[in-house]
């Protein structure tokens, strides 16, 4: 089985208006993580994340999909140690949305 693509380009926004920049690579099992870069920043950020974008890098460029998360749905992912699923099913064809409301779920079975 291979990856969908060859990473998976990431951007953050944080609150004060800081952009960040990183890419996840696939790892050599099937359904796993290899590298998660750490994230570029333009400026330091002063605050919380507040959108993410996720696309797949393939051979060809994007593929098409592109995945946008408010603050909330980022802040689940993190909160609930998901975002390397979140990661896993991007690059390898799963749900990436499910790990998300997953995520919701969980924090707020927590709170």
């Amino acid at each position: 089985m291979k990856p969908r693509g060859s990473r998976i380009a990431c951007a953050l926004r944080s609150a004060d208006g800081a952009n960040g920049v990183y890419d996840v690579h696939p790892g050599e099992a099937p359904r796993s993580v290899g590298t998660i870069e750490p994230v570029k920043w333009d400026r330091p950020p002063s605050g919380e994340v507040v959108q993410g974008v996720f696309t797949i890098i393939g051979e060809m460029g994007m593929t098409g999909q592109v995945i946008l998360l408010d603050a909330a749905k980022w802040k689940a992912l993190e909160t609930a140690q998901l975002t390397e699923h979140f990661y896993a099913a991007l690059l390898w064809g799963g749900t990436p949305l499910k790990v998300v409301d997953d995520a919701l779920l969980i924090t707020r079975r927590k709170s």
